[in-house]
């Protein structure tokens, strides 16, 4: 057929198989083209589909060019100004949603003053702007609902006939619903007689009016439409679809699930009755059956899922004139369900292909064909968690790639994941399958589509951040997660290496939350002041740099303490972060007062340029976004007449709404596998289709629709309506008839807590059902893999288990960690569930069989054994695996975000009284007489609160009395000490070896006397645990660093009694024996080597809790795991500890518990019995948990 007769008409191409509905197209279009410079228009219902069809003409055709692909709204609207002329029809609707909010905006507070409007006013509470926008939102998403399902009734409203047409009749309005049609009324009369006629149930009626007539048209239109790939269409479109059949040639490739007629199989059939069908019957006409017995005469699933694809089938069928296209087309048949050439029809995901494609029931007709071994077509996993379902998809994504499942070899192209919610699922995907680079076996490149702006876009989400500053309480790790925002640091001169010195400083200068004393007063909290706020931060950096020294070295009180931290060439992140803090405030300012939308475009064009600095092109990208949403946003106001003053949330609200629009240009697929949202008209054949979160409650998701949408009354449902459910319903028949050789379904079906069964969404029990059905009971089940709750389970290794993992680093775990008798060292610990056991397994060695070596030797044979301090030592002893894992291993577990503090100190507890106290107890100075201490004490204390290291208002007047007296106390104590040694000793140096460590440090701070030497310490921490009734005794824990002083002196035959004061008590210890010191110092120094090779289990805590009382189990198992009146257990003090030994059960298990209790801390057991313990004046008894 030549190009310049192309006929017109109306035709639809029926197919179960999208790629059937291609070729047919594409090879239609191929062998009847246009003319040169015109160009084919396809649309279609998402960006996924936009692209596969791209694809597929360019794949057959060898190029993809002169092709429009977009959607329906824009070509229905497209179409309307060249049927009846630009000058008539304008570039945009005055009523489409975005404009008909603003409109209401200005609306609706008059309106609800009028008694007919009572229902609705309600919602609004005084004057709150915010509000209003909700509600004008959600009215104009309503009325944009209205314009395309039911265009009559605001047809009759405009009339005046307050009437709800319906199947069969009318209902009248009730009271509390005619405000809807007196609202439609009043927004018809802010419109000119122009924009009246513009509206779009008024230009629909117009155009298809004049196509009808056989006038000509204003201009010519697209001589081809085609459609392809959707399962719902509005009525509207399908009306224009048709009229304009008589001007152009319109073809829609329509996936159809069924060849049969099936419309009759579904509850609303009484809605689709029409005198033409296009399918034939599959044997009996099933019309007249009940809807009850329907089971025994269809395909359930599509009986259960197929409700929307059904509506729309049986709206075609009355503009489909199957002779009439078949004579335009000259085509044989118009239909396409033959089976595949070469595809394997036995396996069980063909079978439910063609059983529903064939219309055949589940209870009776053709017996299915019994599966074959081995069929994994349909495959179901069950896991404990979304990360886990992504860990066994990685899994097993990898074994697809190495096996082939089906008919042909899978790559990572070949497959999608769909899930309820990308948003949500999006960090988890990034984590499991972003966690191996290029250069790994297991890498499998991805891509995940459907993210919103905010999620792709560190930027925008930084701008979200901005737009609600006079909201937040802009907490310190708010602004650090600000400095990391790669566009924001650039505009301010900070590199990725300078954020970790930065964050210190603000840590350290006592930035909490807040931007200033006025930002606070803005939130209601002026009395807080300007103590721990951004601005009091900053001062005390510029103020430290400024200074220069220490203003308790002369005394001076500057109101401010300076912070001494900042200097040498960094000082300019200080400068950048002053410059930083002035921009926000400035915005914050700015934020609190009202303004038209033209005026906040300004502002917020302006704040965007003085934050933002774009580094690449996403950050263009996002700018360009942004801008794009302003210029939506003030052109919608202004299409609506809208220039009142408004707040920055409302301004928020609309910017941030503008940019939600979505673009047909967005990306969907790419090089790897395709991770998306499950989304309506999407069924893109995939060799693997992957549904991830299948929970009960998650899919099908919930929509409720507004109160006062009277399409969601009884009785007013009409098909084509769009259902959320609906949707997911047909969302999962798409994806099942989408699939070419592998179904994949999983969802959280095992609790975490105590892994109880979850259920799965209500559609995979259905589908679960027809398989069991079909193919008889427990056939879903043998289908199914319950995988355990870690990734390093034994099951995973263990022959016959049925489960795998591609993760070697477990496999070596597994394979190279035996205990006695060969059994796997994971789990050794008891029967504590899978996965249970020690993972310090996987790190360390020991002398006990269960612990076989694995770390090379500390040191080669000619190196020189590596030397450590005092200090070090002590470290270990407190914290063993922490040092094993810190120092051997070079892994620090502590996080480092965790320890950035975004509230002020409402009080002091025992170890915030010990971070305040340690400082400033280290730096007394040496000179100061009896009577300056006092001063010096209040002295120290101003400081401290001039640092906003001390609570605020009264509280923290309160506790600087407390700690003024602490300090006086405790220096007191010291300085009567120090009147009978009131010389300076020399220092004396520590020098002592063995063949795997040695030991140098020196010991400062001598002092001499007639009595010989003493060695005096202060110390922020409590020594001692006195009793309600005045009983004093030594907690040794606290103590180790004294006595590896006291250990060293002796040792280098310089023993001299040691003295400490601490927080409620001075104790005195005697000078040691020289050669039992150096003998215990070599032995800990053994231990030390020891303990680099792997985590000992050796917790001082519980070690001298066994000491003290070793039948007491319950006592043990409190001191390290936590008990009913302890409020901290000492795993809890160091993670890596609890890492290695999650429970006591696993520290004793290892068999070395006892042996290292009784070589290192029964000698500091016994130094600290021997003890002189004289408790401070007023110091009281212990408070339950005071630890520090």
């Amino acid at each position: 057929m030549p190009a310049s007769t192309i006929s017109p008409g109306f035709i639809a191409l029926h197919s179960h198989r999208a790629e059937v509905l291609a070729d047919t197209l594409t090879g239609w279009l191929r062998t009847h083209p246009l003319l040169p410079l015109e160009s084919e228009v396809v649309l279609v219902q998402s960006n996924g589909m936009a692209e596969w069809i791209k694809i597929e003409l360019a794949r057959q055709g060898g190029v993809c060019a002169a092709t429009r692909v977009e959607l329906p709204s824009r070509f229905l609207w497209r179409t309307y100004r060249q049927v009846l002329g630009k000058h008539n029809v304008p570039s945009d609707s005055p009523l489409d949603k975005l404009p008909m909010t603003w409109r209401l905006m200005a609306l609706l507070p008059g309106c609800l003053q009028d008694p007919v409007f009572q229902p609705v006013a309600g919602f609004l509470r005084g004057d709150e702007p915010d509000r209003l926008l909700q509600l004008a939102s959600r009215l104009a998403d309503l009325f944009d609902q209205y314009q395309i399902y039911r265009p009559d009734w605001l047809q009759d409203w405009t009339a005046g006939r307050n009437v709800l047409r319906k199947a069969a009749g009318q209902d009248e309005l009730g009271e509390d619903q005619l405000w809807q049609a007196e609202l439609w009324r009043r927004v018809l009369a802010t419109l000119d007689e122009t924009q009246r006629q513009a509206t779009r149930p008024a230009l629909h009626a117009r155009a298809l009016a004049h196509l009808q007539s056989g006038q000509p048209l204003a201009s010519p239109v697209a001589r081809r439409v085609s459609v392809f790939g959707m399962s719902h269409m509005p009525g509207q479109l399908l009306e224009m679809l048709a009229a304009l059949a008589a001007h152009s040639q319109v073809l829609l490739a329509v996936p159809n699930p069924c060849q049969y007629h099936w419309g009759d199989i579904i509850d609303g059939r009484e809605w689709l009755q029409a005198e033409r069908r296009r399918h034939a019957y599959r044997g009996e006409a099933l019309a007249g059956l009940p809807l009850a017995q329907m089971h025994l005469h269809a395909p359930t699933l599509l009986a259960a899922w197929g409700r929307q694809g059904r509506d729309f089938i049986r709206q075609l069928d009355a503009f489909d004139d199957v002779r009439a296209a078949l004579t335009l087309t000259q085509l044989n048949r118009l239909d396409f369900f033959d089976d595949v050439p070469g595809e394997d029809g036995t396996r069980l995901l063909a079978q439910l292909q063609r059983r529903i494609r064939d219309l055949e029931p589940s209870s009776s007709g053709t017996p299915a064909v019994p599966l074959r071994e081995g069929d994994r077509s349909v495959t179901f996993s069950v896991a404990h968690s979304p990360v886990r379902e992504l860990e066994v998809l990685h899994d097993q994504l990898l074994q697809w790639f190495h096996t082939t499942p089906g008919d042909r070899p899978l790559s990572p192209r070949d497959v999608v994941v769909m899930v309820p919610d990308i948003e949500v699922m999006a960090p988890a995907i990034r984590a499991v399958f972003g966690q191996y680079k290029r250069g790994d076996a297991r890498f499998i490149p991805f891509d995940i589509a459907d993210l919103g702006a905010q999620a792709v876009s560190p930027l925008i989400h930084a701008v979200q951040w901005l737009l609600a500053l006079p909201q937040q309480r802009s907490r310190m790790s708010e602004l650090v997660e600000l400095l990391e925002v790669p566009a924001l640091a650039a505009r301010f001169g900070l590199k990725d290496e300078h954020l970790p010195t930065l964050t210190r400083w603000m840590a350290g200068s006592g930035i909490r939350w807040g931007l200033s004393a006025q930002h606070r007063a803005g939130l209601g909290l002026g009395v807080c002041g300007d103590d721990n706020s951004a601005l009091f931060g900053v001062q005390r950096m510029l103020m430290g740099y400024a200074c220069g020294a220490d203003p308790l070295d002369d005394g001076a009180s500057l109101g401010v303490s300076p912070y001494f931290e900042v200097g040498g060439l960094d000082a300019e992140l200080a400068g950048s972060l002053a410059h930083l803090l002035q921009a926000l405030i400035d915005w914050w300012q700015i934020g609190t007062q009202s303004a038209t939308p033209v005026q906040w475009a300004e502002r917020c064009r302006a704040t965007l340029a003085a934050l933002f600095k774009p580094r690449d092109d996403n950050d263009r990208n996002a700018l360009a976004a942004l801008d794009q949403a302003l210029n939506d946003w003030v052109r919608a106001c202004d299409e609506a007449g809208f220039a009142e003053a408004v707040p920055l949330a409302v301004a928020r609200s609309a910017w941030l709404e503008a940019l939600k629009t979505p673009r047909l240009e967005q990306r969907f697929r790419a090089g790897g596998v395709t991770f998306c949202t499950l989304m309506p008209m999407r069924a893109i054949p995939f060799q693997a289709v992957c549904l991830l979160g299948m929970n009960d409650g998650d899919y099908p998701r919930r929509s409720p629709r507004a109160d006062f949408d009277l399409m969601g009354l009884p009785g007013m449902t009409r098909p084509g309506d769009r259902s959320r459910r609906d949707d997911d319903r047909q969302l999962m028949l798409e994806a099942l008839l989408s699939a070419r050789q592998v179904l994949y379904v999983s969802w959280s079906g095992r609790s975490v807590r105590d892994n109880s069964e979850q259920p799965p969404s209500v559609l995979v029990s259905q589908l679960r059902d027809e398989i069991d059905l079909l193919w008889g009971k427990d056939t879903a089940k043998g289908l199914t893999t319950v995988h355990p709750l870690q990734p390093f389970s034994r099951a995973y290794f263990e022959a016959g288990s049925g489960l795998q993992t591609y993760a070697k680093e477990w496999r070596a775990a597994q394979q190279d960690h035996r205990g006695d008798g060969g059994g796997s060292i994971i789990g050794a610990a008891g029967d504590r569930g899978e996965g249970a056991a020690p993972t310090g397994a996987l790190v360390g060695a020991a002398p006990s069989p269960r612990w076989p070596a694995l770390l090379p030797p500390l040191m080669a044979a000619n190196e020189q054994a590596p030397i450590i301090s005092l200090a070090q030592l002590a470290r270990f002893l407190r914290k063993p695996v922490g040092a094993f894992f810190r120092e051997r291993l070079q892994v620090h577990l502590e996080d480092e975000r965790s320890a950035l503090h975004d509230e002020e100190l409402f009080g002091l507890g025992g170890l915030d009284l010990y971070q305040l106290l340690d400082h400033e107890l280290q730096h007394v100075p040496a000179d100061l007489s009896a009577d300056e201490l006092p001063s010096h004490a209040a002295r120290v204390v101003q400081h401290l609160r001039e640092a906003g290291a001390l609570p605020l208002a009264g509280v923290g007047t309160l506790e600087a009395q407390k700690l003024t007296h602490i300090l006086q106390t405790q220096l007191a104590a010291a300085w009567r000490e120090r009147e009978n040694y009131p010389h300076a000793a020399e220092r004396v140096l520590v020098d002592l070896g063995q063949p795997q460590v040695g030991l140098q440090d020196a010991l400062g701070g001598l002092l001499a006397g007639e009595g010989g030497q003493m060695l005096l310490s202060l110390r922020a921490n409590k020594l001692v645990s006195i009793s309600k009734a005045g009983k004093a005794t030594a907690l040794p824990e606290k103590l180790i660093d004294i006595w590896l002083q006291s250990l060293a002196a002796a040792a280098m035959d310089q023993p001299c009694k040691c003295v400490v004061v601490g927080r409620n008590a001075l104790v005195r210890a005697e000078p040691q024996d020289t050669d039992a010191a150096r003998a215990q110092l070599q032995a800990l120094l053994a231990t030390w080597a020891e303990g680099m090779r792997w985590p000992l289990p050796l917790p001082p805590g519980v070690a001298l809790q066994w000491l003290k009382d070793k039948k007491n189990t319950n006592a043990l198992a409190d001191a390290y795991e936590g008990g009913d009146y302890n409020k901290s257990a000492e795993k809890d003090k160091d993670p890596a500890l609890a890492r290695t030994y999650p429970t006591l059960a696993d520290l004793l298990a290892t068999g070395e518990f006892e042996r290292l209790a009784q070589k290192v801390y029964e000698p500091l057991k016994a130094w600290a019995e021997r003890l002189h313990i004289d408790p401070l004046p007023d110091t009281p008894a212990d408070d339950e948990g005071d630890e520090a």
